[in-house]
């Protein structure tokens, strides 16, 4: 499912707004990043492709409930524990 960056996402049948969508997309990149692991990896490990990867990095591409589920437990990490982690990095960049 493709949808536009300002475009809620629907969550297992939730609509996510753009906002979270960004928290999301940054918080899966960054996490990513912080692990050392290039797209390719990642979706080796998701058993994705890393086009599917790079979709949703880009924000082209909607992630669903259960694929966030298994994008976490790639990344060795909660839901909360990456929300917490990119509420941690955005107030670092604005000082708070």
């Amino acid at each position: 499912m493709d949808c536009e960056t300002s475009s809620p996402v629907p969550v297992h049948g939730a609509q996510v707004s753009s906002t979270m969508q960004s928290a999301l997309i940054k918080a899966i990149r960054a996490e990513r990043a912080r692990m050392g692991l290039t797209q390719v990896e990642l979706a080796e490990r998701l058993g994705w492709s890393r086009q599917t990867v790079n979709k949703i990095e880009a924000g082209e591409r909607a992630v669903l409930a259960h694929e966030l589920v298994d994008i976490c437990a790639a990344l060795d990490v909660t839901f909360a524990e990456l929300m917490v982690k990119a509420d941690q990095r955005d107030r670092q960049i604005l000082g708070l």
